[in-house]
């Protein structure tokens, strides 16, 4: 068998790595498995099962066992280093690992999964003391009084206690359920039962932190988190607001930074959407609430891993939180909808997490506060854009930034594709003609009155996150962009802007709008799954309109996306003394 011809970048990639680090004269699959290799990290998955047939085929060993392959790597140990799942891998060595005879990674996804497992793995053998010194009957006095408050107010919360001494008592948690379960109003609440039981015995103050993903889904968490509270202050537990934003931001990580990321001065830190996190943010959380036994931080992990998984590689939450990871202790699993207002559309989400083809077909007929057409550029849909642009856009010319933000949340086009027929690109180009011909652009600027705009990258300077919304407004004689009361700021200050008419389905993460119009446009995208779908619909609380043909919305539902890593594995296999 002669050597492959380097034809794509992860041909060029296996090339490189074999010349380095193989023998002078490998077997020439050595090749494909490199490559293979680098297209599944390409492609966002942590590791290469090689256990699995279709694993095997794609390398074009489809005629070969796992133990041909192992062997073939054995007899390069140059390129390829074999351990235990519970054994950590060094972080310099050979550039490939492979973990209990099955699972291929490069060494650095290696090293980072074995210590996200190895942390939760010690979090769910290990049971803490309450923080700040507390007895039990400190906190079951405030987790009642908590719970009778909330009776009274007509939202009762009878999981109330045992998800909070769960958060409190392991050092690491996760809070995991569907739309309108009310994950991050428990998480809040937890939070009360604490300050109230310090209150109670005059303990020494503690500090907690919030953050999220993205600066965009934070800010939607901490206005979460403040309306569950409902203006109450803490007694005795402290918000840290300086570092409250983005992962990034939280843990101060910028691209000029080579130093560890160090422990984090907090008693407990929440981090919601964690489903958008990937695996090498999650390691550097980890690590940096991991620290000295006892002033290390409780970390609650917030989400539902049902959504689409972070843009880089893994899907941490859906490993771990799997009910083959043994992580029971660490799972609190909220089932009861509580926004039974609009329950149409969970029946809906329902139904595409359960890739019920049938189900979702008859439900997208029913009507009301779901519609369906088969025209991707359906017409009076497209009016109905148009019309609500035309409604942000006499707000932005009056001034009223906030009034014009609140319109614009009202209604959102989510694409599943960038270009063509029903994507961003084309929702951009007909809305904002029509938008433009009405409120014209200023000559020397970009945008028009009432222009949506999406940031596309990270602008600490200006306190801007990738995927913060703003609009354009008249302000004080000029125009400028409504972020929030506190930001805004003239258009020609800020960079790297998008028009945002639409957005795409994997930007709209993080957010929530009262209806989404969720355009599918390619039956044959591969971007089309029940992920992408169901987090579309998760978006809108009010109504959704799905504009796809009848054969797109099967193939998004009956396609399941899952990321290949070998984190569910260690964990299951874990043992507690190690």
């Amino acid at each position: 068998m002669s050597a492959p011809i380097a034809t794509t970048s992860d041909d060029l990639v296996a090339e490189v790595v074999v010349r380095r680090f193989a023998s002078a004269s490998p077997d020439p699959l050595v090749r494909a498995v490199v490559s293979g290799l680098a297209r599944a990290v390409r492609e966002d998955h942590v590791a290469l099962d090689l256990e699995s047939p279709a694993t095997l085929a794609a390398l074009g060993a489809a005629n070969w066992a796992a133990r041909d392959v192992l062997g073939m790597l054995e007899r390069e140990p140059g390129l390829c280093e074999f351990l235990g799942a519970r054994v950590e891998p060094p972080r310099v060595g050979a550039p490939l690992v492979v973990v209990d005879r099955r699972f291929l990674y490069l060494r650095r996804l290696a090293v980072a999964e074995f210590r996200v497992g190895a942390a939760l793995a010690e979090a769910r053998a290990t049971s803490l003391d309450l923080p700040g010194g507390l007895d039990r009957a400190a906190f079951d006095e405030a987790a009642g009084s908590v719970a009778r408050e909330l009776a009274a107010a007509g939202t009762p919360s009878p999981e109330l206690a045992d998800v909070a001494w769960r958060c409190l008592t392991r050092r690491v948690s996760f809070v995991v359920g569907g739309p309108g379960t009310g994950k991050t109003w428990l998480v809040a609440q937890v939070l009360r039962v604490l300050d109230r039981a310090l209150a109670s015995r005059d303990a020494a103050p503690l500090t907690f932190a919030v953050a999220a993903p993205t600066g965009k889904a934070a800010r939607r968490v901490a206005e979460t988190i403040d309306g569950a509270l409902a203006g109450a202050d803490f007694a005795r537990l402290g918000r840290d607001r300086e570092r409250e934003g983005s992962l990034h931001r939280l843990l101060d990580l910028h691209p000029t930074r080579s130093d560890p990321v160090g422990a984090l001065p907090h008693d407990v830190v929440v981090v919601d959407e964690v489903s958008m996190a990937d695996l090498t943010i999650l390691d550097q959380l980890l690590r940096a609430t991991h620290g000295d036994e006892v002033l290390a931080p409780r970390l609650i992990l917030v989400g539902d891993p049902h959504q689409l998984a972070s843009v880089n590689v893994g899907a941490v939450l859906a490993d771990a939180v799997s009910p083959e990871a043994g992580d029971e202790a660490l799972v609190s699993s909220l089932t009861i909808v509580h926004r039974t207002g609009h329950r149409p559309l969970l029946d809906l989400a329902a139904a595409v997490n359960a890739g019920d083809v049938d189900e979702v077909a008859r439900l997208l007929v029913e009507g009301g506060v779901i519609a369906h057409h088969r025209d991707v550029e359906h017409p009076a849909t497209v009016r109905r854009v148009i019309e609500h642009a035309g409604e942000v856009g006499e707000l932005a010319a009056q001034g009223d930034g906030s009034g014009a933000l609140r319109a614009l949340r009202r209604r959102s086009v989510l694409a599943a594709t960038l270009e063509g027929r029903g994507s961003v690109a084309w929702w951009n180009a007909r809305v904002g003609a029509h938008h433009r011909r009405r409120f014209p652009v200023v000559a020397g600027e970009r945008f028009s009155l009432g222009e949506p705009v999406l940031v596309m990258r990270n602008q600490r300077a200006l306190n801007l996150s990738n995927g913060d919304l703003g609009v354009v407004v008249e302000h004080d004689g000029r125009r400028a962009i409504h972020f929030d009361e506190e930001r805004v700021m003239p258009v020609g200050g800020v960079g790297y802007l998008e028009t945002a008419w639409a957005m795409t389905i994997h930007k709209s993460q993080g957010s929530e709008f009262d209806e989404v119009v969720v355009a599918l446009a390619n039956v044959e995208s591969p971007l089309l799954s029940r992920e992408l779908l169901y987090t579309a619909i998760t978006r809108a609380s009010q109504a959704v309109t799905v504009l796809a043909t009848p054969e797109a919305i099967r193939r998004a539902v009956a396609t399941s996306v899952s990321r290949v890593s070998g984190l569910t594995y260690r964990l299951a296999h874990w043992s507690p003394e190690r």
